[in-house]
């Protein structure tokens, strides 16, 4: 039977009957709000297809950094070649390991180019750089001036330079001057151009003249041989 037959048949008007049908309605809805349990959660796919693309974040959309660029190696002993230079140290050096491979004396000039190495038992770069140059010395040879290398050693420690020249291998470094800490090294330095505590491994370049003609501090690498033989060519 319909709600507006029943109402007739009851003796209640329909209207009345529509109203009360509709509060009943919004009862019910109130009370759902309240007890209605909740859904059963969604799908990991469900939950993404509702929520739709995410919005990038200002730090997933930034672009990466760019790479700093590795610093240009500097040119063995540039703008100094241009210089006459100045007499090389005359000061008088000691000597360390087996004395009797090398001179009394340091010297310099005589038709050949004299690579002078500052350096240290306890420098890790020194130790590093001498097979460097000892092959540099090796491969001059041939050179109308050729290159000799002189070890000069800065050690304070007297013992620690002495286990280190005994320990080496046959090919190795096995004597080496040395400006020992006070007045010897203070004088010899300063001829030099150096202030009283060089950076090391410390190079002094003099011409077959006996000028010093480039001094640098840093250590030099595989690079650096093209320019020095330029320099020992006169093409610099």
């Amino acid at each position: 039977m319909s709600a507006a037959r029943t109402a007739s048949f009851l003796g209640v008007p329909s209207t009345s009957l529509r109203g009360a049908g509709i509060a009943a309605c919004l009862f019910a809805v109130a009370c759902d709000d309240k007890v209605t349990p909740p859904s059963a959660p969604q799908s990991r796919l469900e939950a993404v297809a509702a929520s739709g693309p995410p919005t990038p974040t200002a730090t997933a959309s930034a672009a990466p950094a760019a790479a700093e660029a590795p610093a240009a190696h500097a040119v063995l002993c540039a703008h100094q070649l241009a210089k006459p230079g100045k007499d090389a140290p005359k000061s008088g050096v000691s000597r360390a390991g087996d004395q009797s491979t090398l001179p009394e004396k340091l010297t310099v000039g005589g038709g050949s180019w004299t690579w002078i190495n500052l350096w240290a038992a306890w420098c890790v770069p020194c130790k590093e750089e001498m097979p460097r140059l000892r092959s540099w010395e090796a491969k001059t040879a041939s050179e109308r001036t050729p290159l000799r290398v002189e070890f000069v050693s800065m050690d304070d420690d007297g013992r620690q330079l002495e286990n280190f020249l005994a320990a080496q291998p046959a090919t190795g470094i096995h004597a080496s001057y040395w400006l020992t800490d006070g007045n010897q090294r203070a004088a010899w330095l300063k001829e030099a151009g150096f202030d009283d505590q060089p950076e090391l491994p410390g190079h002094v370049l003099v011409d077959p003249n006996g000028k010093v003609r480039c001094k640098q501090q840093g250590a030099v690498d595989d690079t650096d041989f093209g320019e020095l033989q330029k320099i020992l060519r006169g093409e610099r």
